[in-house]
């Protein structure tokens, strides 16, 4: 299964909710999050949580009901939501990432603002936050 995967980090003045549809509307089945700016530099690192994600879906393994909350979840390194939400989640004001993932090319709309991740290769650090997503699972069952 091939993922495709975009990350944006998005200004401070710009609406998370807005920009979630907007990008959502150009990339129907895709699943879209927004996080807090800070979490990733490299979109490699997104995609492979990203991949983890979706691959869970597809198997019946997710750690919440939602696509979307199973990666905060990773994107936190946590299997709790309150955490992944106090954690990871956008605060109003502040840069946040704005991802999107699927199975198929993935479509920046016109007029959303925010830079895209670069592709860079995994640092060490990288490496273990998705090593410690992928056992996520383990740990909840």
């Amino acid at each position: 299964m091939r993922i495709f995967a975009k990350a944006f980090l998005c200004p401070r003045d710009s609406s998370s909710e807005a920009s979630k549809r907007r990008v959502a509307d150009a990339n129907p089945g895709s699943m879209v999050q927004a996080a807090k700016g800070d979490l990733a530099v490299n979109e490699a690192f997104i995609e492979l949580l990203a991949a983890q994600t979706l691959q869970a879906e597809s198997s019946g393994g997710l750690l919440a009901n939602k696509p979307e909350i199973d990666f905060l979840l990773r994107l936190a390194g946590t299997t709790q939501i309150s955490r992944a939400i106090k954690d990871a989640g956008v605060k109003p004001g502040n840069k946040f990432l704005l991802v999107v993932a699927g199975r198929s090319t993935i479509r920046r709309p016109p007029g959303l603002l925010g830079e895209e991740l670069p592709r860079l290769e995994l640092t060490s650090s990288e490496l273990g936050r998705i090593e410690g997503a992928a056992l996520l699972n383990a740990r909840r069952a």
